[in-house]
């Protein structure tokens, strides 16, 4: 994947330099909001660590095959002072630069291809293009793991419930903010949503705001909500590149068309709604 690959070129031809979200997001053209869970598909790590294990390769190689200084090293690799490449080589391989160099010890060597033919991966999942009007809701925001979520459905479903807000055509839809394997699981957003049509006011924990329109690309998942990372991951490894699609702005909407308090786990059915431009 053309863009995949300029990410992963750029990286190791910048390794001396600050890498930070917005540049790498710029190069690949991809949308800043979805670039870290895009990377992290394709890569089965965060984007931080594989630039944390190409740096400390290239730091293991030149402390084995050259004789500059640590110091000189640590720039080379993107680190502004030798201690905090000495810490990050550490807490990687085990041992410290200067270790490394005087016992001349050997570092496990990572095999992996960093570089993605988009001819070895199948597209698992096929979506409907789903156009949506925009939708005014009244929600509950959650904030840590998303196994946790349900305090927040419990809490809008009692602010709902009395003010007629619940029914057979109540559609209700969740909003995952933020990636899992990026985000600290204590800071992960969620917010739990039913769609009014009526004017209501915030009130205490329930808000009150416009979930954007346009159009979606609509995927089924089959199975325990626990495996909705999976299905992410396919999208954005093998639908994406094959799309010719640009995502939106915006988070994707998770809708729960069965209740996971009257069926088995493996067949809930939700449909992973992803904006698109």
């Amino acid at each position: 994947m053309e863009r995949i690959n300029k990410v992963l070129l750029y990286i190791d031809e910048h390794l001396d330099e600050k890498l930070d979200l917005e540049t790498l997001a710029s190069v690949s053209c991809f949308s800043a909001f979805h670039f870290h869970r895009i990377m992290r598909a394709h890569l089965n790590e965060s984007l931080g660590s594989y630039i944390i294990r190409q740096r400390m390769q290239i730091a293991a190689h030149l402390l084995q095959h050259s004789g500059k200084p640590v110091a000189v090293i640590a720039y080379e690799v993107g680190y502004e002072t030798p201690s905090s490449l000495s810490k990050a080589f550490k807490n990687h391989f085990g041992v410290s630069p200067s270790e490394y160099r005087e016992k001349g010890m050997v570092l496990k060597r990572d095999d992996r291809n960093v570089l993605f033919n988009l001819k070895e991966t199948d597209m698992s999942l096929k979506p409907e293009i789903r156009h949506m009007d925009e939708m005014k809701v009244i929600y509950v925001q959650a904030i840590g793991a998303y196994k946790n979520v349900g305090t927040a459905w419990e809490s809008l479903c009692h602010f709902a419930g009395p003010r007629g807000l619940l029914g057979p055509q109540t559609k209700m839809f969740g909003l995952s903010h933020d990636d899992p394997d990026v985000t600290e699981t204590s800071k992960l957003r969620y917010d739990a949503c039913i769609v009014i049509d009526q004017d209501m006011q915030p009130e205490g924990e329930v808000g009150i705001k416009t979930v954007r329109g346009g159009d979606y690309a609509v995927f089924l998942h089959k199975g325990a909500y626990s495996d909705l990372k999976r299905s992410y991951n396919d999208i954005f490894r093998n639908w994406l590149p094959q799309s010719n699609r640009e995502l939106g702005d915006a988070a994707p909407i998770e809708i729960y068309l069965n209740d996971p308090e009257r069926v088995k786990p493996e067949d809930l059915l939700t449909e992973i709604c992803i904006p698109l431009k």
